[in-house]
């Protein structure tokens, strides 16, 4: 194998390992769409919860 096969050979490869990554992270990116649309409902529901209960406030004609 001659020095150009070999450049040539290596080149290939770094091209299809960065074509690898590339695809890895879109993959990556698109897997954690529907993951932080989970989290936000969550935090909605979290919210709701951690929200505190408002009593009425006593009257003072009922105690006269």
């Amino acid at each position: 194998m001659t020095t150009v096969h070999s450049i040539q050979a290596v080149g290939i490869l770094a091209v299809l390992i960065t074509l690898l990554l590339v695809l890895a992270v879109t993959l990556l990116r698109l897997a954690a769409l529907p993951l932080a649309g989970a989290v936000l409902i969550l935090d909605s529901a979290a919210d709701l919860a951690a929200r505190p209960l408002t009593l009425p406030a006593p009257t003072s004609e009922g105690t006269r």
